[in-house]
């Protein structure tokens, strides 16, 4: 069976982990997928200017991919052509599979979310809240988790005797820094109370946190190339989130991705992070900032806590979030749609 995959971008994280990876281990599969990523990136820049210049060359763009699944057996379409917009995915080619990863149908009035679910045969979604929600629609559902390779995340050794020093930390793009906002003074009276502890911050641009003491605040600036070896150097993974609509949505890959590595969580407990927490002995889900506190506290003071806490993480990736077990139920709706 030969499928098209339409993507928002190369460099996009959900095209790199729902769709790119899962190519070869699906061509082994008999399912061979050629990736039709946008030219730049489905997103639009964030001035008005940019947009003006972004905004045809990017319809264009999405209406020549969308006819160059014609010739394919089926047709992969990770979120929208072009982000918030509904545009030319009805003519991509059928079976159509939408793949989903987040609350896109927050974004104006619906009307890009509600529109690819309409003309999907079948919708791929990351977790049980967006299973919930495009289940009104006439597609079946199937709920695939966004998958770990865990031959390349691999527990490293623990890290603190190595530093002298521990190390709390969080990656992801620099928006992220706003769910930091109710937990920054936590975290830095945390540090001052431990100063053989830091935090580090693996993003694409510096954070900018008063709250934290200068010299235990650290920036990595991420790269696909080293991102696993950055993620084996921390020995506690952070995920704060807000409580929003938009919060229940994602799909816990930044939990998985420390998992994966043998490092503890402590994180916003929600949506697929409270699964997460509810499935085995990873670390703390919480919610208020004294919860923050204790959590953090906990894991600081006790090595041996952090490192089962760990090894319970990788092993519940391994058993159900790696690449492998996403191939499979990938396989199950390829066949249900062939």
């Amino acid at each position: 069976m030969n499928i098209a995959a339409l993507t928002q971008g190369t460099n996009i994280p959900s095209s790199r982990f729902r769709v790119r990876q899962l190519c070869e281990p699906l061509r082994a599969q008999g399912y061979l997928i050629d990736e039709l990523a946008a030219a730049k990136t489905a997103y639009p820049p964030t001035s008005k200017l940019g947009r003006v210049s972004w905004g045809i060359p990017s319809l264009l763009d999405a209406f020549q991919r969308a006819l160059k699944t014609h010739p394919y057996d089926a047709c992969i379409i990770q979120r929208e052509l072009i982000s918030t917009i509904p545009s030319f995915e009805f003519l991509g080619k059928r079976p159509l599979i939408s793949d989903i990863d987040d609350a896109i149908w927050l974004n104006k009035r619906g009307l890009a979310a509600a529109n690819l679910a309409k003309f999907s045969d079948h919708i791929v979604v990351g977790n049980s809240y967006l299973a919930n929600h495009f289940s009104k629609y006439k597609a079946p559902v199937s709920v695939i988790p966004t998958s770990v390779d865990i031959d390349r995340f691999t527990a490293g050794m623990p890290s603190y005797r190595n530093r002298g020093y521990g190390v709390i930390g969080w990656s992801g793009t620099w928006g992220g820094y706003a769910y930091f906002a109710p937990i920054a003074s936590v975290i830095g009276q945390l540090l001052s109370k431990h100063q053989d502890w830091k935090i580090r911050f693996i993003s694409d641009k510096k954070p900018n946190f008063p709250e934290i003491p200068a010299s235990q605040l650290e920036y990595a600036t991420w790269t696909p190339e080293a991102e696993v070896l950055q993620l084996q150097d921390i020995d506690i993974g952070l995920m704060p989130l807000d409580d929003s609509p938009w919060s229940l949505g994602k799909c816990s890959y930044k939990m998985l991705l420390y998992m994966a590595c043998g490092v503890p969580v402590v994180a916003t407990n929600l949506g697929m992070n409270k699964e997460l927490f509810d499935s085995a002995d990873i670390g703390y889900g919480v919610h208020s900032p004294d919860q923050w506190r204790e959590a953090l506290e906990s894991l600081i003071n006790d090595s041996s806590s952090r490192f089962l806490k760990g090894k319970n993480g990788r092993a519940l990736v391994q058993k159900n979030y790696s690449l492998g077990v996403a191939v499979d139920r990938w396989t199950t709706v390829l066949n249900s749609v062939s």
